[in-house]
């Protein structure tokens, strides 16, 4: 499932853990993603790193929520 833009603001990347940031958990709730089953929300600049992008995922049940 493939979604780039939201209704909400996504999380600031520093709040984030780690899985979060690279994908393998929602940025939202934290539940762990597989690649059938995650929503991704495209990638995004990094305030924090000028050229660096992150690449969020949601679960679906976030990502409806949130859309």
């Amino acid at each position: 499932m493939n979604v780039t833009t939201t209704a909400q603001e996504l999380p600031q990347p520093t709040t984030l853990a780690n899985e979060q940031l690279r994908g393998a958990a929602c940025v939202w709730c934290g539940e762990r993603l597989d690649t059938a089953m995650a929503v991704d929300l495209g990638a995004r600049p990094d305030p924090a790193y000028s050229g660096v992008r992150w690449y969020p995922r949601a679960c679906p049940a976030c990502a409806e929520a949130r859309s």
